[in-house]
């Protein structure tokens, strides 16, 4: 059976600031994709969503969820679509796409079942479906063990609002609830000598207590446009291909409350031939998943793990036997009166980055000139002592801690092991709680060392 190729395209959580940056400008296609939620978003009064995606300095998802889930769905939405046509971009097709929860919105439009557009305003309905019926505070909890301990955890429990949300896999479940149930659930599960992690969410997904929210989405996108999928989909909340207008009506309506059978999807499509999985979208969830749920021969790849350029995405591929024939198009700079044009049009993030140069490595910049603690001796002996403490800790070599290294975006370090780590930075400095604002955006060594400074002050 010859080998097959399945995309993948992920849901909550799968947002990283400016993963974008250095790979749009080679895409028209993408670009139209950010174009369009930016405009969708605007029509429904909120904030363009390119920025988030183009700089790398944009808010992290801690910072973006309690003002609300509109921009961060819509992020995660545009970063999937993009990311498919980065991957048509470089010469690369689909035999199946498959979504995980809330990127089954991004395998219909891939599929073009629905448009861009739509989707991009079925993200904005979805979440005012959430700020009209306030659903009971809730969430998500991820237990390192199969579905039927989960179940058999649950049963324990005796909770009717305790739901299995999501099976992922062999050694791993995610459970959803109300906060109180999830507190229950992880206690237990801990008492037991599973692992509980409690998962970015801010509602009890794939579950009953969102029927509430489901019933108004379900109304708000009634008149959207379908039309039959021009590729294969297969849908983990079906448990099989989407094939007609009426099943993708169904995966839409039963997104919220239905329960994602992930580890399912992934062996049924392995039965039918498929041995390459890639993940469009940021980060690199749904690619653990698949290593940890299939054979060896199955081969999983990000597309997006961490920032950086195309060439990060061609050699990840061809890393595993694909084959890319690309190269960025040779691109003539704009003269200087096209720039100064008084009756230019606006420009956007989007329009910006295509006609931004690239830096150039050891290219003088802004002088400024170092006072305090700002001097390059201080800077130097903390970073050292930074890579040190950090190195001890996740088992990396020092010198491979460079002071530009993103913790979470190229090492995968997440956002609860970060703040352990600076709690002992904490300790080693004797630094007061800085604002969570400002150690969220230390990502790197060099942001850390900037803080530890700012607070010795």
């Amino acid at each position: 059976m010859t080998s097959r190729v399945a995309v993948l395209f992920p849901g909550q959580g799968a947002y990283l600031p400016g993963v974008l940056a250095e790979r749009l400008q080679y895409f028209p296609k993408a670009v139209e994709v950010l174009e369009t939620v930016d405009a969708v978003a605007a029509e429904h009064g909120h904030e363009p969503v390119s920025p988030l995606l183009l700089e790398r300095d944009a808010p992290a998802p801690e910072e973006l969820l309690p003002h609300g889930s509109d921009r961060l769905d819509l992020a995660i939405y545009a970063t999937n679509a993009a990311a498919f046509e980065v991957f048509a971009g470089i010469g690369q097709r689909a035999d199946v796409l498959v979504g995980h929860s809330f990127g089954e919105f991004a395998a219909l439009s891939a599929a073009g079942v629905v448009s861009v557009a739509d989707v991009a305003h079925m993200a904005c309905a979805r979440a005012e479906a959430f700020q009209r019926a306030k659903p009971a505070e809730g969430g998500l909890v991820a237990l390192d063990i199969p579905a039927w301990r989960a179940q058999h955890l649950i049963g324990l429990l005796d909770d009717p609002q305790l739901r299995l949300a999501i099976d992922n896999g062999p050694e791993q479940t995610v459970v959803s609830g109300p906060l109180d149930s999830l507190l229950k659930a992880e206690e237990t599960a801990t008492g037991l000598g599973f692992r509980a992690t409690r998962l970015r969410a801010a509602y009890a997904f794939h579950n009953p207590l969102l029927y509430g929210a489901a019933d108004l989405f379900r109304n708000a996108t009634a008149g959207v446009e379908l039309a039959e999928p021009r590729a294969a989909v297969f849908s983990p909340v079906l448990g099989r291909y989407v094939r007609t207008v009426a099943d993708a009506r169904e995966v839409i309506e039963r997104n919220m409350v239905a329960p994602v059978r992930f580890y399912d999807a992934l062996l049924a499509l392995f039965r039918d031939g498929v041995r390459t999985f890639v993940e469009a979208g940021a980060r690199q969830a749904l690619t653990g998943m698949v290593r940890a749920a299939l054979p060896p021969s199955a081969h999983a790849v990000p597309l997006l793990p961490s920032r950086g350029d195309v060439d990060r995405i061609v050699t990840s591929l061809t890393d595993v036997g694909m084959t890319v024939d690309w190269c960025p198009p040779v691109e003539t700079a704009p003269s200087p009166s096209a720039s100064t044009t008084a009756d230019a049009p606006p420009r956007t993030a989007v329009h910006a980055l295509a006609s931004t140069a690239p830096e150039v490595p050891g290219a003088p910049g802004p002088q400024t000139v170092p006072s305090g603690r700002d001097r390059p001796h201080d800077r130097a002996k903390i970073l050292a002592e930074l890579a040190d403490i950090y190195a001890e800790d996740l088992g990396f070599p020092a010198e491979m801690l460079t002071a530009d290294i993103d913790l979470e975006a190229d090492l995968g370090v997440d956002s609860v092991k970060q703040v352990a780590l600076f709690q002992r930075v904490r300790e080693q400095y004797g630094l007061s709680e800085p604002p969570s604002e400002r150690r969220v955006r230390a990502t790197t060594l060099e942001k850390i060392a900037e803080l530890v400074e700012e607070l010795r002050r």
